[in-house]
């Protein structure tokens, strides 16, 4: 799992692997995986004002940033967006994988969206894409009305930081032995791989975050809370 240019790990123990840097450097030094599931920029400047803690920006999201997609070694792909830049973000990853549907997140009273809007934006969307064209659903066929409850607010450490639950859920659901995320953030992924006995790789340009990451990973497999589903 480790990057052929003799990069430096982060962090690493028997099953997971964490790069510092950026992913256009370190993804196309990488071995070739099962499994893509990531949560990149989306193009919205974005700014948590959490009443806990405010974050600050997160880098390279005043556009969408897509050059990491021609880069990407992966049967699959599962990627977070939202639902007015689905449409945009489905158009770049075609240009790589065919997208084959979306999964709908549901937050179950979670996510607040415009406090100026009518209805709370309590969902995200997830684009789910195979390198080959072809799509075989592993195991059980499930509904793509997903619920998984937020983290506790104490937890959060990172501003558009994911719940282990639904990460969890995508590595049971889209299957794969080896996962890959080139936007680690506070590492929920690999945390949700190591949880499931999977192996993992990540990739953050933050080093802030990378430390927090390294410190979630070291304290050993976590329980699975708040995942559940409806069809």
């Amino acid at each position: 799992m480790f990057c052929e240019g003799g990069v430096k790990p982060y962090y690493q123990d028997e099953s997971v692997v964490l790069y510092h840097g950026d992913c256009l450097d370190i993804l196309p030094l990488l071995p070739k995986v099962d499994f893509a599931l990531t949560d990149p920029p989306y193009g919205m400047d974005f700014q948590s004002n959490m009443k806990r803690e405010k974050f600050d920006k997160i880098a390279n999201d005043g556009e969408m940033f897509v050059g990491w997609l021609p880069l990407l070694r992966a049967k699959t792909l599962a990627c977070f967006t939202r639902w007015d830049l689905s449409a945009a973000w489905k158009a770049e990853i075609e240009k790589v994988h065919k997208v084959h549907g979306q999964i709908i997140w549901h937050k179950d009273k979670g996510g607040m969206g415009d406090l100026e809007s009518s209805y709370a934006l309590d969902y995200e969307a997830i684009l789910y894409a195979s390198e080959g064209g072809e799509w075989t659903v592993p195991g059980k066929r499930h509904g793509s009305i997903w619920r998984a409850m937020p983290d506790a607010s104490t937890e959060y450490e990172h501003p558009t930081q994911k719940p282990v639950g639904i990460m969890q859920l995508c590595i049971e659901r889209f299957g794969g032995d080896v996962i890959l995320d080139p936007f680690a953030g506070s590492g929920t992924t690999l945390v949700a791989a190591k949880n499931l006995g999977k192996r993992a790789i990540g990739i953050e340009l933050e080093e802030k975050y990378c430390e927090i990451a390294a410190r979630r990973l070291s304290q050993g497999v976590l329980k699975l809370w708040g995942a559940d589903s409806a069809a």
